[in-house]
């Protein structure tokens, strides 16, 4: 992968390419010192034929970016500047690597320290992922600790927001690799289906699919909605619905969707197999990479 990396000044409205194999985050920034950040991954892909860079559900993305913002009191970030900095990102990865065809870009925005500041970088798209698509993986579910709902009666959780502070999503990962399973799915304490650490849930049942409400405590999906939005193209609708864990293992097809990954079958849960619809899942990684 190449080493694009863009220096954001929100307060200057400027940017400037740097090294990303160089030092540049100061170990007080608030992002690093406190997790006081947040940011959001795009999927890119080139159009064949025409040779276009198209970024996924970039619109989605970036109004979740200024959703995260408001939730922490960050400044509103400038659409044209962001936006800028993902194009120059972009354009710095094709030129280091023409036969790029697929790649992702985060963006992050920080708390910094005596002014907020931001960057944005490519990020290749790793064997693990692309067996994940062809393959599917498997799942244990995790307690998440809390009942559902709980985040509109303690907004300060920022249980909505995408912030920077994942060290619970990665030791969810970590704990789910150590007991032979490829993720977690958190559940309510409650017992109510969210999400797993890096992406969102969607079951289909019938002729429906259906993925757990964003209100009962996750992250609002922007591949997820993505989908949402095309289903009655593939003959399904599409529902908001509180999910046990009886529900995921008795679904007609799973899959984990994000911006990465795209669709990934869902292949068993707590060790009990999932039925498998390939064919749907083909449909939905076509979806995504062409959103």
């Amino acid at each position: 992968m190449t080493d694009a990396l863009v220096l954001i000044d929100p307060s200057a409205s400027s940017l400037e390419l740097a090294d990303l194999g160089s030092a540049q985050l100061p170990v007080d920034d608030l992002s690093a010192h406190r997790g006081d950040g947040i940011f959001e991954t795009v999927l890119v892909r080139v159009d064949e034929p025409s040779g276009d860079a198209v970024v996924v559900a970039r619109d989605r993305h970036f109004a979740r970016f200024r959703d995260s913002a408001s939730a922490l009191d960050l400044p509103d970030p400038d659409p044209a500047l962001w936006n800028r900095a993902l194009d120059t990102v972009i354009a710095e990865v094709r030129a280091q690597d023409p036969e790029s065809r697929e790649f992702g870009v985060r963006y992050t925005f920080s708390r910094g320290l005596d002014s907020p500041r931001g960057w944005a970088f490519g990020v290749p798209i790793g064997e693990a992922v692309l067996r994940a698509r062809a393959e599917g993986i498997s799942a244990i579910s995790l307690d998440r600790g809390y009942d559902a709902y709980l985040g509109g009666k303690a907004p300060w959780l920022l249980i909505g927001a995408k912030t920077i502070s994942y060290a619970i999503n990665q030791a969810a990962g970590r704990y789910a690799a150590e007991r032979g399973a490829d993720e977690a799915l958190f559940v309510s304490h409650d017992g109510i289906v969210l999400e797993g650490p890096t992406s969102n849930l969607i079951i289909r049942r019938g002729d429906r699919l259906l993925t757990p409400d964003p209100a009962a405590g996750l992250l609002w999906g922007t591949t997820q909605r993505l989908i949402f939005d095309h289903a009655g193209e593939l003959g399904l609708g599409a529902d908001y619905a509180d999910l046990r864990l009886d529900d995921i293992r008795t679904a007609d097809g799973a899959w984990f969707v994000s911006s990465m990954r795209t669709a990934v079958a869902l292949t068993s849960l707590d060790g009990a197999p999932i039925s498998r619809d390939d064919a749907l899942t083909r449909a939905l990684q076509q979806i995504i990479g062409t959103g």
